[in-house]
C-alpha cells in the first residue's frame, strides 16, 4: 500500500501549551538582554568601556557582572597634576 496523502493532526490544547512555552522563552530572553544592558550603563556611567563588561555580562552572569563594577567603583582616568 501506498501512502499519497498524510495528515498531521495537532490537539488545541498541545497548541495552547506551545504558544505559552514560546511566550515563556521570549520574555525570559527579553529579560536577560535587559540585564545586559543594565550592565552596558552601569559601566558607561563608571567611566569604564562597557564592551568587556557586556561580553562578561553575556557568558557568564549579569549579577557577577554588576556585583563586580560594583566593587571595582568609577574608573580614575585622571592623571595627577604635576
Amino acid at each position: 500500500m501506498i501512502l499519497l496523502d498524510s495528515h498531521l493532526v495537532i490537539d488545541t490544547k498541545v497548541l495552547e501549551i506551545l504558544g505559552i512555552l514560546l511566550l515563556i522563552i521570549v520574555g525570559l530572553f527579553l529579560i536577560y538582554i535587559v540585564r545586559i544592558h543594565i550592565a552596558y550603563r552601569m559601566a558607561k556611567n563608571r567611566h569604564r568601556d562597557p564592551l568587556p563588561w557586556v561580553l562578561l555580562s553575556f557568558f557568564f552572569s549579569p549579577l557577577i557582572t554588576w556585583l563586580l563594577l560594583l566593587a571595582y567603583g568609577d574608573a580614575d582616568n585622571r592623571r595627577p597634576s604635576e
